[in-house]
């Protein structure tokens, strides 16, 4: 086993995720006006979309996902691997995938293949016959690390961006009103685990609850717990848990169950009340306390997520970004470019 040495350490990454995440929505570059086109040409074209990711590009799937669908289009998150199998992706008019490094196994052959609209989110510009959308920049400082922070986050805070200017043009002085927002969320997500008095060390098993409008948070926390063998994680939708999932919770009564929520449901008082009732061993991480529509709340969980990742690795004292790791498993599967 090996540490990723050219990774920096979870605290210097955490302590640049912020000013990272500004350089990427400076005011005065106007990144997000690429991904504002982007959802006005899927606007007009109005037909199915396909939206392929993987790993903790997934999490920007889900976000974009929870864009285009409140804009009236059918769209669906997929695999690149999956692309291959998908007897009916010919029905699908546009393809967006997403890829921090833009040469992701799978990814490049779909957007060869594939007959309609074609979009790439990526961190640098490239040279391609479809459209690039780039969101790194001159100013932004490349991420050293092992799993997605900023690769991640930065090109949904342009998505957000992208959600609130669709019907007003932005000029400098409301991004900046965004980004003063987002850095509240910030210290609000850091403070609210700060506040967490509980000890991860020895849990072995995560359980997290969530649903439709929470995939994006819970594929951060379900993605950074697998990716550094933190612990392993389970993710529940709140209405199969009612249907027998239950019982892992019976049968691991020492895991932790992450209750991820951006409104208080009937559903979510009961299992809340019942869970807490029985286990003692459930922590609840919600939006309620920001009065903002859908976009805004994810965000919010998304870095609490963040922040709560950093936790459970500082407790079981594992380096969130530079984690030990298998050389000959980690790098002949993520280099593998052959037929899948």
């Amino acid at each position: 086993m090996i540490k990723h040495k050219h990774t920096e350490n979870t605290e210097l990454n955490f302590s640049k995720l912020e000013e990272r995440i500004m350089w990427v929505n400076d005011p005065y570059l106007g990144k997000f006006n690429d991904i504002r086109e982007l959802l006005y040409e899927l606007t007009i074209e109005n037909k199915p979309t396909l939206i392929i990711a993987t790993g903790g590009s997934k999490v920007v799937s889900y976000y974009i996902q929870l864009i285009v669908e409140r804009l009236g289009i059918i769209c669906e998150v997929i695999e690149p691997r999956d692309y291959f199998y998908k007897t009916n992706r010919e029905m699908f008019s546009n393809l967006i995938a997403i890829s921090a490094s833009g040469n992701t196994n799978g990814i490049n052959k779909a957007l060869l293949d594939f007959k309609g609209n074609k979009y790439l989110i990526t961190e640098n510009k490239k040279e391609s016959n479809y459209q690039v959308i780039s969101w790194g920049n001159k100013l932004y400082s490349k991420e050293k690390s092992f799993i997605s922070l900023a690769t991640s986050l930065g090109p949904i805070s342009l998505l957000l961006d992208s959600t609130v200017s669709l019907n007003i043009d932005l000029g400098p002085s409301e991004i900046k009103k965004i980004n003063d927002k987002i850095k509240e969320l910030f210290l609000r997500s850091e403070e609210k685990i700060d506040r967490l008095i509980v000890d991860f060390k020895d849990t072995s098993l995560i359980q997290i609850m969530s649903g439709y409008e929470t995939r994006s948070s819970a594929s951060v926390l379900e993605s950074n717990l697998a990716e550094v063998g933190m612990s392993a994680p389970v993710i529940h939708d709140k209405g199969s848990f009612c249907h027998g999932r239950s019982n892992l919770v019976f049968q691991y009564p020492n895991s932790y169950f992450i209750y991820l929520m951006h409104n208080k449901k009937e559903l979510d008082e009961l299992l809340i009340k019942l869970i807490d009732k029985e286990y003692h061993n459930i922590l609840v991480f919600s939006a309620t306390d920001l009065n903002e529509n859908i976009f805004w709340k994810e965000y919010y969980l998304i870095l609490q997520m963040y922040y709560l990742s950093k936790k459970i690795a500082e407790d079981k004292n594992i380096s969130l970004t530079q984690p030990e790791y298998n050389p000959r498993l980690v790098r002949k599967l993520y280099s593998f470019k052959g037929e899948m």
